[in-house]
């Protein structure tokens, strides 16, 4: 048979259809769908064991609060910071001696799961913990407190441990900078390389579509199947259960096991990438008579790190206007958004079934269809794209709201019925925003600005974009160091930042505890 010319078979005046086009979206496909399941197979494989260890301790115990904070910390980390972390404890750089070598999905998977592992046990916990005093009582006489932990409370609060897998998912087909880094060719990292400058409608549907599909309908399909266990699961009694004697004394010998897990998952969670930041900034390799010899002095690391704040100052600088500017532009909307939801039901679901799929969205496609639109022949907009952090404000800002509203429609939720009725009879609009909800909403509210801070400061893939000349903040900087192999220097700035994340998460938990004091003591 006589091979013809793929040109002879297109009519004139069309465009050839290029072989390989579907082809590379096809294997970015491929790809993309081979990352999520590894980054939400490590997520559930560490996050429900340590789950189940945190929950045999009581509340109080130190290493349980130690544990939350360390994935607090962890949770509110960029990704791209996380990967700088383990890339300077267990990369090809790193200091420790391993077989993962970075350049390949497999490590960016462990990656996004590592971050994944904080999501998913702090849900876990939360959900096992807000089950109905009568189910935890019966299973009490029944089983043992780990049986009744895997029998019982695990099923019922399934719903929620899907519910943060599928958000690691959703974020490991979504966020490019990590894939990036390791050569890792997802949907959303092709969007970036090749599309990003001249997009077209088919790479566009793809890098949107492809996780709406896959993390969107399965989200919303779980969920409506599962509604009465999400009820049971948030019918939760602060005041202590009874447990039988012979229950007490099997979950005293159980606790040092737990606690020894703890702190082992402690350690894998936080503690090891800190510290291979930490030795990475004082870390030298020599070659001495043809043999290569690292060795590690704290003082090059105590200077490293204090160095690092003058030399990367107009980093951080920018970096704490663009959390600040996106608090004041943010938080407004997203409790406007969450008290509308409060008030209709219609409009809540209507306001979480759009936030869900704008979240999918992934950040290269927002940030270039926010450089697109100020690109548009209007007069002011170019001002504003080149001197002005208005379109960086408005591209970090959608996920920013999305956060935010996710917070405050939670903390909308916790008023009661009775209390919200009552409310409505008296005074305007403005006088029960300022003299009911307002008091009720505090907790939220600064919780939620707090998140805006960090999710704005560490969203790179939709600020690059946007980014007006000569403005570059921690995340985007930090980016451009991982791919050029600066490696103290990077490592001094993920210290830096690690730093503000740290500070932040500490706020949050400080003001949680300050607000529950404050609450114990009114009633």
């Amino acid at each position: 048979m006589t091979n013809i010319p793929l040109a002879a078979l297109v009519p004139s005046g069309l465009p050839t259809p290029d072989p390989t086009f579907a082809d590379d979206w096809a294997t970015a496909i491929a790809t993309t769908i081979e990352l999520m399941l590894v980054s939400a197979g490590i997520a559930i494989l560490i996050g429900v064991p340590t789950a189940f260890c945190v929950s045999l301790l009581r509340p109080n115990h130190w290493l349980v609060r130690t544990w939350t904070f360390f994935a607090f910390v962890t949770l509110a980390m960029p990704l791209i910071l996380l990967a700088a972390a383990w890339e300077a404890t267990a990369g090809k750089f790193g200091w420790l001696v391993t077989t993962m070598t970075g350049g390949n999905l497999g490590w960016v998977g462990w990656i996004h799961g590592m971050h994944g592992v904080a999501l998913v046990s702090l849900a876990t916990v939360w959900a096992t913990r807000r089950i109905s005093p009568v189910a935890i009582q019966q299973a009490a006489l029944d089983f043992s407190p780990s049986q009744s932990w895997w029998r019982i409370k695990l099923p019922i609060a399934m719903p929620w441990i899907v519910a943060s897998a599928v958000g690691v998912m959703v974020l490991a087909s979504t966020e490019m900078s990590v894939a990036d880094l390791h050569s890792v060719r997802t949907v959303a990292d092709q969007f970036y390389l090749f599309y990003s400058v001249d997009p077209n409608t088919t790479s566009v549907l793809v890098s949107t579509l492809v996780p709406m599909v896959v993390g969107g309908i399965p989200t919303l399909l779980w969920f409506w199947l599962q509604r009465r266990r999400w009820q049971v699961a948030s019918d939760w009694n602060p005041e202590p259960i009874d447990v039988p004697p012979q229950t007490k004394d099997v979950a005293s010998r159980g606790t040092r096991v737990a606690a020894s897990f703890a702190v082992a998952f402690c350690t894998l969670l936080l503690v090891l990438p800190l510290a291979g930041l930490i030795v990475q900034t004082g870390h030298s390799v020599e070659v001495v008579d043809g043999v290569r010899q690292a060795t590690f002095r704290w003082q090059a690391s105590l200077r490293a790190i204090a160095e690092a704040p003058k030399l990367f100052g107009e980093e951080i600088v920018w970096t704490i206007q663009l959390a600040l500017f996106s608090i004041l532009l943010s938080l407004p909307l997203a409790m406007g958004l969450a008290r509308l939801a409060r008030s209709s039901r219609v409009a809540g679901l209507v306001i979480d079934i759009a936030g869900t799929m704008l979240f999918l969205i992934p950040g290269p496609v927002i940030g270039m269809t926010i450089a697109a639109f100020f690109r548009l022949h209007i007069p002011g907009l170019d001002w504003l794209a080149t001197h002005t952090l208005v379109p960086t404000l408005v591209a970090v800002g959608v996920r920013s709201v999305l956060v935010a509203y996710a917070i405050l429609r939670n903390a909308y939720d916790g008023i009661d019925d009775a209390t919200w009725q009552a409310g409505q009879m008296d005074g305007s609009v403005t006088w029960r925003w300022w003299h009911l909800e307002l008091p009720l909403l505090r907790r939220g509210l600064g919780v939620a600005a707090l998140a805006v801070a960090i999710v704005s400061a560490g969203d790179v893939p939709a600020a690059m974009p946007v980014l007006p000349p000569g403005v570059t903040t921690t995340g985007t900087r930090l980016f451009g160091l991982l791919h050029s192999g600066a490696r103290y220097q990077e490592a001094s700035l993920a210290m830096v930042h690690t730093g503000m994340v740290v500070v932040l998460c500490g706020v949050i938990l400080v003001l949680r505890l300050h607000l529950r004091r404050s609450s114990k003591s009114l009633d």
